[in-house]
C-alpha cells in the first residue's frame, strides 16, 4: 500500500504538487477537480482530505490510484495556482460572493479602498465566487478544520456558511470574531440578528412577484406567495433557472417549511421553469410567456416595463436571502478597513440603490416604505441543516415538475 500523501494541503496546493491527481479524481467520479469554478473559489480553502470525505472516497483508494498514475502526463492545461497559500504563513484570504447588482459597484469600492491605504497596509488575496456549483458556498458545511475557513467571508444566500454543521463546528469557539448585531429599525422585526453573534447580515435580497393582469384571463393578481398554490395559477407562474437548481430558492424553502412536501410538489406542477425575468416584461413575438413570475426585487425594478406590469410586494412580507460577513478573530484587526466598508455607509448606500435593503442603523432605502420582510429564521438554521433541507425541497419540486411537463 503506497504511503498517504499530505491530504491536509488545500486542494490547489495538492494538485500543484501532484499534477496527475486531477485526472485520477475525474476517473474516480470527482468532477469538481476539473471544474473551473471549484478551482477558483473552493479549492484554495478546502483540504484534499475534506474533498475526499465529501465525495465518499477513501484516502487509501485514492493514494493507490494516484501512485499508479504517478508517471502519467497530466491531461490538458496546467492550472495557475495563485492562492497565496504558504504552510508557514498563509497570509490573508477573503472569500467574496456577491449578488449580480453588487459585483461591479462593490468591485470599484474595493479598488478605491485599496488605493486609499498605504502600500504597507495588509490586504487579502480575494477569491471571488460566481453563480456556478462546486463553490465554497456549496461546500462550506463540509469544512472541518479551522485552516480551511477563510480569514474573511463575504457571502450571499442561504448556503453552507449558514448551515448548522458549519456553525456548530466554528461559531461557538474563539475562531470567529463577534460582530455588531444592531439593526435598522425597518428590518429589525425580520429577526436578522445572529444569536451567536458571528454572522453580520449587512443587507438582504428580497424576492417579489411580478404579474401582468391583462394576461391573467380574469384571475386576480396574487398578493402573497401562498396564493401561488391556488390551482387556478397552474402553468401561469415563471421561475428563473431549471428545476434542478431551484432547491435553494427562498420560495421553495418557504413553501416546504410552511406547507410541506405535498404543497411543494403542487407548486412544481404549476410552475414554468427556465423563465428569464425579462420574458414576463417583454415576451418575444409568438411566445406564451407566463403572466406571473417570481424574481429578486432588483430584477423587477431594473427591467424596462411595458403594458400593465405590476410589481407585487407580498402582503405578508417579501422573502429574503441574506448578504452577510464573517471574519476570523485573528484577522479582524488586519481587515478592519474591509469590515468598515461592508458594514458601513458606503456599502449601505450601494445596496439601497440596488434594491437590496441595508441593515445598518439610521439608513434606509432598498424597499417601499411600510413593507415587510420575511427571513427563514435563525431558529430554523439552528435546528435544521440547510444541505439536506435544500436537497429534499429541490428533489420534490423537480420530480413533480418533470412529471407534469414530460
Amino acid at each position: 500500500m503506497p504511503q498517504l500523501p499530505d491530504l491536509a494541503l488545500p486542494v490547489t496546493r495538492f494538485l500543484a504538487a501532484h499534477p496527475a491527481a486531477r485526472g485520477v479524481l475525474a476517473e474516480l467520479g470527482i468532477t469538481a477537480a476539473t471544474d473551473a469554478e471549484f478551482l477558483a473559489s473552493a479549492a484554495p480553502f478546502l483540504s484534499m482530505a475534506s474533498l475526499l470525505s465529501v465525495s465518499g472516497l477513501s484516502a487509501p483508494l485514492f493514494a493507490e490510484a494516484l501512485h499508479a498514475a504517478a508517471d502519467r502526463p497530466a491531461p490538458g492545461m496546467t492550472p495557475l495556482f495563485c492562492d497565496g497559500w504558504n504552510p508557514l504563513s498563509p497570509g490573508l484570504r477573503l472569500f467574496l460572493s456577491l449578488p449580480c447588482p453588487l459585483k461591479a459597484p462593490m468591485g470599484i469600492a474595493l479598488e478605491n479602498l485599496r488605493e486609499s491605504l498605504p502600500p504597507s497596509a495588509p490586504w487579502p488575496r480575494i477569491f471571488m465566487d460566481s453563480c456556478g456549483k462546486h463553490t465554497l458556498n456549496d461546500l462550506a458545511s463540509e469544512l472541518s478544520r479551522p485552516e480551511e475557513v477563510p480569514d474573511m467571508i463575504v457571502s450571499a444566500g442561504l448556503n453552507g456558511f449558514l448551515s448548522k454543521s458549519f456553525r456548530d463546528r466554528f461559531a461557538d469557539g474563539d475562531l470567529l470574531a463577534r460582530l455588531p448585531q444592531d439593526m435598522n429599525t425597518a428590518l429589525a422585526e425580520a429577526g436578522l440578528a445572529d444569536p451567536r453573534g458571528v454572522c453580520r447580515i449587512y443587507a438582504v435580497n428580497p424576492l417579489v412577484m411580478v404579474a401582468v393582469p391583462s394576461r391573467l384571463g380574469g384571475l386576480p393578481v396574487p398578493r402573497s406567495f401562498d396564493d401561488l398554490l391556488n390551482p387556478a395559477y397552474a402553468g401561469k407562474i415563471g421561475l428563473c433557472g431549471p428545476p434542478e437548481t431551484a432547491g435553494d430558492s427562498t420560495l421553495l424553502l418557504h413553501i416546504r417549511l410552511r406547507h410541506g412536501l405535498d404543497a411543494l410538489a403542487a407548486l412544481g406542477r404549476s410552475m414554468v421553469c427556465d423563465t428569464h425575468p425579462a420574458q414576463v416584461f417583454r415576451p418575444a413575438p409568438g411566445t406564451d410567456a407566463p403572466p406571473i413570475a417570481v424574481m429578486p426585487a432588483f430584477f423587477a425594478n431594473a427591467a424596462p416595463r411595458q403594458g400593465d406590469v405590476e410589481i407585487i410586494w407580498p402582503e405578508d412580507g417579501a422573502l429574503v436571502s441574506p448578504l452577510f460577513v464573517m471574519v476570523k478573530a485573528t484577522a479582524k484587526k488586519a481587515v478592519t478597513p474591509l469590515l468598515d466598508l461592508f458594514l458601513g455607509r458606503e456599502a449601505a448606500a450601494i445596496c439601497a440603490g440596488a434594491a437590496l435593503p441595508p441593515t445598518l442603523p439610521a439608513t434606509g432605502g432598498g424597499m417601499p416604505a411600510g413593507k415587510r420582510l420575511r427571513f427563514i429564521g435563525w431558529d430554523v438554521l439552528e435546528s435544521r441543516d440547510l444541505g439536506p433541507l435544500i436537497a429534499e425541497s429541490g428533489a420534490a419540486f423537480a420530480t413533480a415538475y418533470y412529471e407534469q411537463h414530460r
